[in-house]
C-alpha cells in the first residue's frame, strides 16, 4: 500500500468505527440508521483500503459493489432523524443488496481487473445510481429547508454528507474505472462527509447524554494514542529483554504479560488525568466514583421527598374528595335559587382550594425531565394565550419581542418552559389587571455563557419589599386570601426550581417598564442542556 494512501484512509477507517461504536455504547436517541450509516461509510473506507494494499485486490473487486450501501443508509437516517415512512428505506436497502451481491458473485460485470476498466454493466449501473442519488440529495434537502432548529441542522448535516459522500464514493469509482483519477482524491471529501454524520450523530444527543457521548470519543482517542505507544514499546523493545535475545516464546510471552500487566492501570491514571483537565464534568472511573456518592446524599433527600410528596397525595386526595361534594351542594344551592354572591363565592374558593393543591402536588412530587428542543418564542406566546384566558378581559396587553435573527431554540423540558412562562406573564397580568396603561414586555434573548435568557417586565406596583428576599421559597406571596386572584405562594417556587433542574436561574429585579415601579423577572435557560438532571 502506498503511504499516502495508508495516511488518508487509515483515520477516516478509524473515525467512522469509533463514531458507530460510541454511539451503540453510549447513545440514547442516535436511532439505529446514523449508526448503520457509520458502519457503512467504514466499510466502503476499508474496500478503497484493500483495493490499495498488493494481495487483496481481488477481494477488493468483491467488496466494492458494497459501498452501494451507503446510500440505504443515508435513507435509514434521514427516516430516523425526520420521522418518515420506513418503506423507502426498504426498497433502498432491496436494491443495494441485489446490487452488492450481483458485484460480490460477478465483478467483472461492473468492472475489469483491480477496477480499472469499466464492465457491460457499469455505465446502466452508474447512470441508475446517479439518479437514485440525485433524489435522495434533492429529497434531504427539501426536508433540511421545512424543518427547523435541531432536526433542520440534523438533516442538513445528512444532506451534505450524502453529496460529498456521493462524490467521494461512486463519483471517484467512476474516474478510477475510467483511468481519471485516483483513490487519493476521495480522501478529504470522505472525511468530510464522515465528520458531517458525526455531528449529525453528537447534536441528536440531549442534556447529559450529549456530554457523555462527547467525552466517550475524546477518551477513545486519547486511549487509542496511549495504546499505541504501549504497542511500539511491546515489539520494539521487549523482545530484546526476552532471555535469549527473544528466542524462546515462553519467555517472551512471560515478560510481556509482567509488562502489560500495570499497562492497563497506568493507561486509565493518565486518561482520567487528562480528562479532568480537558472537561468540566469529566466521565472517568474515579469521577463516575464520586459522583455515584453525590448521587447516593441526593437519592437520600429525594426519598425524603418523596415521602414528602406521598404525604401531599393523600392530603390532597382526602381533601379533594370534599371539595367535589362542596361543588356538587354549590350546583344544588343555584338551583334552589341561593344568592348568586354566596354561589359565586363558595366557587371561588373551591377553586382557589384546587390551584392550591395542584401547585403544592407540582412542588412536592417533581416529574422527570423529558428534555427535547423547544421553540422559545412560540411557547412564550401559548403562554399568553392561557394567561389571557386566566385574566379575562382585563388582562393587560402582552408584547413579545424577539431577538433578531428568527426563532430560539432551548433545549428543556417543553412543559416546565410552559409552566415558568405562564408562572411570570400571570402574576404580571393580575398585577396590572384592570389598569388602562398596564404593559407587559416578554424580551427573549441570547445570552452569555450559552444560555438564552427571558425577561418579563411590568409597570405594575411591583414586588413587596417585606417578600423580595424570600420571593423564590414555597407559600410566599403578596396576594392576600381576600384577593380577586389568590396567590398559593408556590408558582415563582416551582418555576424556581424547574429553572435550577435544568441549570437555569430565576432571579428578580426592581427594574421597571417604563421606569418608576413595576417589575423584572428574568429566566436563565441553558441553550445546550448539557447538564440537565433527568
Amino acid at each position: 500500500m502506498r503511504p499516502l494512501v495508508a495516511l488518508a484512509y487509515y483515520p477516516l477507517w478509524a473515525v467512522a468505527v469509533t463514531v458507530a461504536v460510541t454511539a451503540l455504547r453510549l447513545g440514547r436517541n442516535v436511532g439505529r440508521g446514523l449508526v448503520a450509516l457509520c458502519f457503512f461509510l467504514a466499510f466502503w473506507v476499508t474496500g478503497l483500503i484493500l483495493l490499495e494494499t498488493e494481495g487483496t485486490v481481488a477481494l477488493a473487486e468483491h467488496v466494492l459493489p458494497s459501498g452501494i450501501i451507503v446510500a440505504a443508509g443515508l435513507a435509514h437516517a434521514y427516516a430516523d432523524v425526520a420521522g418518515a415512512s420506513r418503506r423507502p428505506v426498504v426498497a433502498a436497502y432491496a436494491v443495494s443488496a441485489a446490487v452488492a451481491l450481483l458485484g460480490a458473485v460477478s465483478p467483472r460485470l461492473l468492472y475489469g481487473p483491480a477496477a480499472r476498466s469499466p464492465g457491460p454493466l457499469f455505465l446502466p449501473l452508474a447512470v441508475v445510481m446517479g439518479l437514485a442519488a440525485v433524489a435522495v440529495g434533492a429529497r434531504l434537502g427539501r426536508a433540511a429547508l421545512a424543518a427547523r432548529g435541531l432536526q433542520q441542522r440534523r438533516i442538513a448535516a445528512l444532506f451534505f454528507g450524502s453529496v460529498l459522500a456521493t462524490l467521494g464514493g461512486g463519483f471517484l469509482v467512476v474516474l478510477r474505472v475510467h483511468g481519471l483519477g485516483d483513490v487519493l482524491l476521495g480522501a478529504p471529501v470522505l472525511l468530510l462527509a464522515i465528520l458531517l454524520v458525526a455531528y449529525a450523530v453528537l447534536i441528536g444527543e440531549l442534556g447529559r447524554s450529549r456530554r457523555v457521548f462527547a467525552q466517550g470519543l475524546a477518551y477513545a482517542g486519547l486511549t487509542a494514542f496511549l495504546s499505541s505507544l504501549g504497542l511500539v514499546v511491546f515489539f520494539k523493545i521487549l523482545p530484546a529483554l526476552a532471555p535469549g535475545g527473544g528466542a524462546s516464546l515462553a519467555w517472551l510471552v512471560f515478560v510481556t504479560f509482567l509488562a502489560a500487566l500495570p499497562s492497563d492501570p497506568l493507561r486509565l491514571l493518565v486518561v482520567e488525568h487528562l480528562g479532568r483537565r480537558m472537561f468540566k464534568r469529566p466521565i472517568g472511573v474515579r469521577d463516575l466514583a464520586e459522583e455515584i456518592e453525590r448521587v447516593e446524599v441526593r437519592a437520600d433527600q429525594a426519598e425524603r421527598l418523596a415521602e414528602l410528596g406521598r404525604l401531599a397525595s393523600a392530603v390532597a386526595h382526602e381533601i379533594r374528595n370534599p371539595l367535589g361534594v362542596i361543588a356538587a351542594q354549590t350546583k344544588l344551592l343555584e338551583r334552589q335559587g341561593a344568592k348568586p354572591e354566596t354561589v359565586a363565592s363558595l366557587r371561588g374558593q373551591v377553586d382557589r382550594a384546587k390551584r392550591f393543591l395542584d401547585d403544592l402536588l407540582r412542588y412536592s412530587r417533581p416529574r422527570p425531565l423529558e428534555v427535547s428542543e423547544v421553540d422559545a418564542l412560540s411557547t412564550l406566546r401559548l403562554a399568553a394565550s392561557h394567561v389571557r384566558q386566566i385574566v379575562g378581559e382585563g388582562a393587560p396587553p402582552i408584547e413579545i419581542a424577539p431577538e433578531a435573527g428568527g426563532p430560539i431554540f432551548v433545549e428543556a423540558d417543553r412543559g416546565a418552559f410552559l409552566d415558568v412562562a405562564t408562572a411570570l406573564l400571570q402574576n404580571a397580568a393580575i398585577a396590572l389587571e384592570g389598569s388602562a396603561e398596564g404593559r407587559i414586555r416578554v424580551v427573549v434573548t441570547r445570552g452569555e455563557g450559552g444560555f438564552v435568557v427571558v425577561r418579563v417586565e411590568d409597570n405594575g406596583p411591583g414586588v413587596p419589599a417585606e417578600i423580595e428576599a424570600m420571593l423564590f421559597q414555597p407559600f410566599v406571596t403578596g396576594r392576600g386570601r381576600d384577593a380577586k386572584h389568590p396567590g398559593t405562594g408556590l408558582g415563582l417556587a416551582v418555576a424556581a426550581r424547574w429553572l435550577e433542574r435544568h441549570g437555569g436561574t430565576l432571579r428578580h429585579e426592581r427594574a421597571a417598564l417604563g421606569g418608576g415601579g413595576g417589575a423584572r423577572f428574568e429566566a436563565r435557560w441553558p441553550e445546550r442542556a448539557a447538564e440537565a438532571a433527568g
